[in-house]
């Protein structure tokens, strides 16, 4: 059974297919442009989450950072600090650390889980990990000849490995 439209209304139907299609055309590209849109901004170190600061006066004591800069990317909001020696430490919303690229010193020591830093020193001796990363369920550690492991964040067993 289908319903038939009175004459009178038909001019207002394409009207509102019309207005709909419209709508949902200006709310994809909105969204589009607000997912690629990325932000960067200096800030003062008191601006960092205090997570972060604690981290920093922690593991880096004394130590001045050249810049710190907050990015909206991605609709994520992430905080990079970069030291004069060229160390950077990039940290989550909450203040967790993300990522910790160092090619001039090592990692702090205290940073790198035990499972990550034992397997590293028994099959790599005299090999410092210069970066190091938390994202999505694993951990990427490079080391000084520029090997690159990737562990699992449970167990800590090794799932790539990449001279």
């Amino acid at each position: 059974m289908t319903t038939k439209v009175p004459e009178a209304l038909r001019p207002y139907l394409k009207k509102r297919w019309l207005w709909t299609v419209s709508c949902v055309a200006a709310a994809v590209l909105l969204f589009t442009v607000a997912w690629n849109v990325e932000c960067e901004k200096p800030v003062a170190l008191r601006e960092l989450p205090v997570r972060a600061q604690e981290f920093l006066s922690e593991h880096y004591p004394g130590e001045m950072p050249a810049l710190a800069i907050r990015e909206l990317d991605d609709l994520r909001i992430t905080y990079e600090v970069t030291f004069r020696d060229g160390t950077n430490v990039k940290f989550r919303r909450n203040g967790q650390w993300q990522k910790i690229d160092s090619r001039v010193r090592p990692v702090p020591g205290a940073v790198v889980p035990p499972q990550i830093k034992s397997y590293a020193e028994y099959t790599f001796p005299g090999m410092e990990i210069t970066e190091i990363e938390h994202e999505g369920g694993y951990y990427e550690v490079e080391l000084a000849n520029h090997v690159e492991l990737t562990f699992d964040d449970k167990r800590f067993a090794l799932r790539d490995y990449d001279d």
